[in-house]
């Protein structure tokens, strides 16, 4: 009797082990676990805002995710919910209206039940986002036709074209031989082909190497280009979205980082900060960040590892609220 009494308590102590792991979908007892920490996080930098979006989760007592912002990537403050209301969701995203282009933020995501326990946040899991000024359809023409129409300077931050041989522009378009080529013309600016890509969004960290030799591209539509710029305060990341060529012209969207150093265009590798709740900031400061969380279960394109971390066909999204 007493060797029954102790094989079952150790029954019980398995199925309460198994529970609160990776086995909670399938096993249910009447224990009380926390959600498991979301994960895939990632971050879209846009102009003025950032998008963090994750995997969803599979508990079936889920209710939502807390998403959590730091300056310094190791004390998390709560930023906002999103609520778990699409149980055919593949993935959940939040935008942070609140940040400023050129500012640098860190964010970490939290899984919470219907009782209200809550996950860890993940080391691995946490990213960063620093939005920056974009501009789209700007259209460059040949130098050797229409030369004050042929240059750019991103440091200007709008779609305004210059004469190509100033001191101040940073890029210009030219035919070469009938070759139709985006060409870094001041000292301290470099280029390369990102290859294909889908939109403006799909690339969203600059790399460190791999700029052309001759400090030239050919222009080919739905090709991304990446720039490094040293301006007086350091070096600068940019890029470049070929939508058009044709007519001894192009047309391009851009997006330029106004923090010097910092490769973010729109999600850097993970695993930049240290995860760490805050208890300064409650969860109800704010009720009204509820109705910024938007939801999707758009997986548009596959990954590219290294290249175009995730492509994105539209910024759309299903908005919820509480």
């Amino acid at each position: 009797m007493k060797m029954n009494r102790i094989m079952a308590m150790i029954s019980i102590m398995m199925l309460i082990m198994i529970s609160c792991g990776e086995k909670e979908k399938i096993v249910n007892v009447p224990v009380n676990c926390a959600p498991s920490s979301p994960r895939g996080v990632y971050s879209i930098n846009y102009e003025g805002t950032v998008q963090i979006c994750w995997v969803a989760n599979y508990e079936s007592d889920l209710a939502g995710y807390s998403v959590y912002r730091s300056s310094n990537g190791v004390q998390f403050d709560f930023l906002g919910n999103v609520i778990a209301d699409d149980p055919s969701a593949t993935e959940y995203c939040y935008e942070d209206l609140f940040t400023g282009n050129g500012i640098q933020y860190y964010y970490a995501v939290s899984a919470y039940d219907d009782g209200g326990l809550e996950s860890e946040l993940i080391v691995e899991e946490v990213v960063s986002g620093t939005p920056r000024p974009e501009g789209l359809q700007l259209s460059l023409y040949d130098a050797a036709d229409l030369p004050y129409q042929s240059g750019f300077d991103f440091s200007g931050l709008s779609n305004a074209v210059q004469l190509y041989t100033l001191e101040t522009t940073d890029l210009f378009f030219g035919v070469v031989g009938g070759v139709s080529m985006l060409i870094a013309r001041r000292i301290g600016v470099e280029i390369q082909d990102y290859g294909y890509a889908s939109n403006i969004d799909a690339v969203n960290y600059a790399p460190s190497a791999g700029w052309s030799a001759s400090r030239t591209a050919e222009a080919i539509a739905k090709h991304m280009y990446i720039l490094r710029l040293l301006e007086d305060d350091g070096y600068h990341y940019a890029k470049v979205y070929v939508t058009a060529v044709a007519g001894g012209s192009v047309t391009l969207d851009w997006a330029f980082q106004t923090d010097p150093g910092n490769p973010d265009l729109a999600p850097p590798a993970p695993g930049r900060g240290a995860g760490a709740l805050s208890s300064s900031y409650p969860k109800d400061a704010n009720p009204g960040l509820n109705t910024e969380a938007k939801l999707t279960n758009r997986f548009s394109d596959p990954p590219i590892v290294e290249r175009v971390t995730w492509t994105r066909d539209s910024r759309s999204g299903h908005q919820t609220t509480e």
